[in-house]
């Protein structure tokens, strides 16, 4: 009896689990392609753009500062010692200055690139969660990364979410 009574329940987890299987409804997006269409996207760019613009246009001007102390250094016979090796002193501190801003700016880019798309990327993500629900999708797995390597195109959730963003 007790043997029946475990593989009943067996047959029973089984007949359950293959049941739910078959209940389970797949489908994939490119979320690079997606956030590409995005009007949030384009904005977040261009900010990130004038940023990087910024940042280049004051490292152009350490630059020419460098460039023009090195040729005082190199040129002017007539400066004394003392005045050389404050120059060459200033010209060190200059040099770190850059090594530091070139740092700095990366970092600046980065921080303002994570500002400025993670709502883009929560609201795709959104969207994508309630197409998936309301279209009785169990998964969705991201293609942008080379996960998906084949899947039919009724599976694509991409002209949904579109719709769904009015874009």
């Amino acid at each position: 009896k007790m043997n029946k009574s475990v593989l009943a329940a067996l047959l029973l987890m089984l007949t359950l689990s293959v049941t739910h299987a078959q209940n389970i409804k797949i489908g994939y997006i490119n979320s690079l392609e997606l956030l590409s269409m995005m009007p949030e996207t384009k904005t977040a760019d261009e900010k990130l753009q004038a940023l990087a613009k910024d940042l280049e246009a004051q490292y152009r001007e350490y630059i020419m500062e460098y460039q023009k102390l090195a040729n005082q250094l190199q040129t002017d016979n007539a400066m004394s010692e003392i005045a050389r090796e404050a120059r060459m002193q200033d010209l060190s501190n200059l040099e770190q200055r850059i090594t530091n801003f070139e740092s700095s700016s990366q970092e600046k880019i980065q921080n303002k690139r994570n500002e400025l798309y993670e709502p883009i990327i929560s609201k795709a993500t959104a969207v994508v969660k309630e197409v998936a629900d309301a279209n009785g999708y169990t998964y969705v797995l991201d293609s942008s990364n080379g996960t998906v390597i084949q899947a039919p195109e009724s599976d694509n959730l991409l002209e949904l979410v579109k719709k769904q963003l009015g874009i």
